[in-house]
């Protein structure tokens, strides 16, 4: 005070520094009082949208199908359109990854499945992954409540999975019968597989799984066909067989094995997983002993039928009014009328 000079700071910037460090506290406890608050609630502060996806074959139609259920956004100001357009992008951007994934679980050989042929081979999984980018599209739909969207791509197992499998410029040739046997030519082959077979060299029965690429083989475990013998132009139209599960109508696939093929039945399944056949030697008699019956198995013109046998027996209709126990028609047994003949010969008398 005497003889100095104290240096005092402006009382402007003094001012604004204070001022910015309320203003950082205040704003750190807001941010910490959300964090506590979501916390505290269990629900996070901004939940992800959920997907579920789901995949499927159908061996009858050859077809591979994925389906993506996504909620529709909740966003009040957005019109229906809007909010069913935003879903329907959100969706298209996880078909890739969700195909790649669904397709793995397809079965592909006897007890082997497309995920483990993928982590073996990495550019079979990019193969699949390309695919994915080029499904066909389907369907799209909103459920009444206009919540959820759900949206459906479709792939063909033969021309688009399968090739990616195994890729054969020139078949393998089927084995020839040397020896004669009592055969003649038909137009196609189809083999009964329905029911519970004997699982070879296990002791159990159980039922043939279908799969891209099925052996036949014969009852001491040889292998007769398999998918590397296979014409590729007719793999790629309608694979090694065509399949029914349950039916015996044959009418769906004359263009296939035509009005007058040889039906046997299996004799067994075979593998890890029951999904080979195993024919008797006298059906591969028939078969390997004339040239046109092997290019029947080269050109897949083979209609396999599995899976449980099919129930013919009609059952009672629950909404029916009628007493359906009763024949369709009933007839009441009426009395004679009278004869009108007797009356007039008597009249015509006088």
């Amino acid at each position: 005070m005497w003889g100095h000079t104290a240096k005092v700071p402006p009382v402007g910037n003094r001012f604004v520094r204070r001022f910015n460090l309320v203003l950082f506290v205040i704003v750190l406890g807001l941010v910490a009082g959300q964090g506590a608050l979501s916390a505290s609630s269990g629900e996070p502060a901004a939940p992800a949208p959920t997907f579920t996806s789901e995949g499927a074959w159908d061996w009858e139609t050859g077809l591979f199908t994925l389906t993506l259920k996504t909620p529709l956004p909740t966003d009040t100001e957005a019109t229906p359109p809007k909010r069913r357009y935003l879903a329907e992008r959100a969706a298209e951007r996880l078909v890739q990854q969700e195909f790649v994934r669904q397709a793995g679980n397809l079965p592909v050989a006897s007890g082997r499945s497309l995920a483990e042929l993928m982590a073996e081979d990495p550019t079979l999984e990019a193969g699949v992954a390309q695919l994915g980018e080029s499904l066909k599209f389907v369907s799209s739909r909103v459920d009444d409540a206009y919540t959820t969207l759900e949206m459906v791509w479709s792939v063909g197992l033969w021309d688009s999975i399968a090739p990616m499998l195994q890729e054969i410029p020139e078949p393998n040739p089927v084995p020839e019968w040397f020896q004669w046997y009592p055969s003649r030519d038909f137009s196609g082959l189809v083999i009964f597989a329905m029911g519970d077979l004997k699982w070879m060299g296990t002791g159990l029965q159980a039922r043939w799984t279908p799969s891209l690429s099925f052996r036949l083989l014969n009852p001491r475990g040889e292998v007769i066909f398999d998918s590397t013998m296979a014409d590729p132009q007719f793999f790629q139209k309608w694979g090694q067989a065509g399949i029914s599960l349950s039916r015996f109508n044959e009418d769906r696939w004359r263009d296939r094995i035509g009005f007058d093929p040889l039906r046997i039945v299996a004799r067994g399944v075979w593998g890890a997983q029951p999904g080979d056949l195993v024919l008797s030697e006298a059906d591969w008699g028939r078969l390997l002993s004339r040239e046109s019956n092997r290019r029947l198995l080269a050109e897949g013109r083979v209609l396999i039928l599995y899976g449980p046998f099919p129930d013919y027996v009609p059952r009672p209709n629950p909404d029916s009014v009628i007493d359906e126990s009763l024949p369709e028609v009933e007839v009441i047994p009426q009395p004679p009328a009278p004869s009108s003949a007797a009356p007039a010969a008597a009249a015509g008398g006088h």
